[in-house]
Formats: structure tokens, C-alpha cells, sequence
């Protein structure tokens, strides 16, 4: 089974628990990413008929959603967009810093998604801001920092 077959199947099996535990919480761009990868290469979106010019056999394909957060579409461009990110990474040490998020915040969260990402990035970046002015965590003549959001937790 491939990757992209086990992220169907794991929808499949968990998004109807999901939807009833947070139905009422869950942005209607999570709502559309989730109807597209379940319904992605299926007769939800439709057939596409071509015939074959070697052959002449008529052949029939399922649509992708073309939703940009469905694996089994993106997936080519993920791993482009990956090659370039590592031939960008400049020579020389480097190391994560996680912060995280304490779970009684999660639905307050989830439902002014656009203010507290803000507030988390703004917070975070001020955090390492003073990291590196101390220089006692950090140190080099061009120390810097890159923010980037996880929205999943380590249970996946």
C-alpha cells in the first residue's frame, strides 16, 4: 500500500471521530482539504476518458482533487519544493528550537486561528531575539532564525 493510500485509509477510518469531536471548531478550509483527499481520484470529481494513440483502447482515469494539501496531488511538487529548500540551507551549523503549545490553548486556537499564530510567531521571534543578543545560548557574527508552523501534533 502506498503512502498516499495509507493517508486515504487513515482519513477514512478517523475523520468521522474527528468531525464529531470538533465539528463545530474546524475552519471550512479544513472542512474542504478533508471532502478532497477522501474523495480525490474517485467519481467524486468526475472521469476523464482518452483513447490511446498506440492502441486505440479507450481508457478511463479518476480526477484529483487538485487540492493543494492532498499528497497523492502535490506530492511531486512537495518534493521539488524540498530540493530547493536544501539547496538553499547555507553551510554551516544549525539546530532546531520547538516551541510548543499547551494544550488547554488548542481550541482557543483553533477558533482565532489567523490572531494567535500571530501572537505565537510574534512572541517566539522575540524569545530567540534575546537568545541571540545574550550570546550565551547562541553565538556567530550572523546568527538568525526562521519561524515555520507544525499544526499537528507527535501522536501522527
Amino acid at each position: 500500500m502506498s503512502a498516499v493510500n495509507k493517508i486515504t485509509e487513515i482519513f477514512r477510518n478517523f475523520v468521522p471521530e474527528y468531525l464529531e469531536r470538533f465539528g463545530s471548531s474546524i475552519p471550512s478550509e479544513h472542512r474542504k482539504a478533508i471532502t478532497a483527499i477522501l474523495t480525490c481520484r474517485t467519481d467524486g470529481h468526475g472521469l476523464l476518458y482518452y483513447e490511446c494513440e498506440k492502441c486505440g483502447e479507450m481508457h478511463v482515469a479518476f480526477r484529483s482533487c487538485g487540492n493543494r494539501h492532498c499528497p497523492a496531488c502535490q506530492n511531486h511538487k512537495t518534493r521539488q519544493w524540498m530540493v530547493r529548500q536544501m539547496k538553499r540551507q547555507l553551510p554551516g551549523h544549525h539546530f532546531m528550537v520547538t516551541f510548543t503549545v499547551p494544550s488547554e490553548l488548542w481550541d482557543v486556537i483553533r477558533k482565532n486561528q489567523k490572531k494567535c499564530y500571530a501572537i505565537m510567531f510574534a512572541a517566539s521571534s522575540q524569545a530567540m531575539g534575546e537568545l541571540i543578543a545574550k550570546g550565551r545560548h547562541v553565538k556567530g557574527d550572523a546568527s538568525g532564525f526562521f519561524g515555520v508552523l507544525h499544526t499537528w501534533g507527535r501522536q501522527i
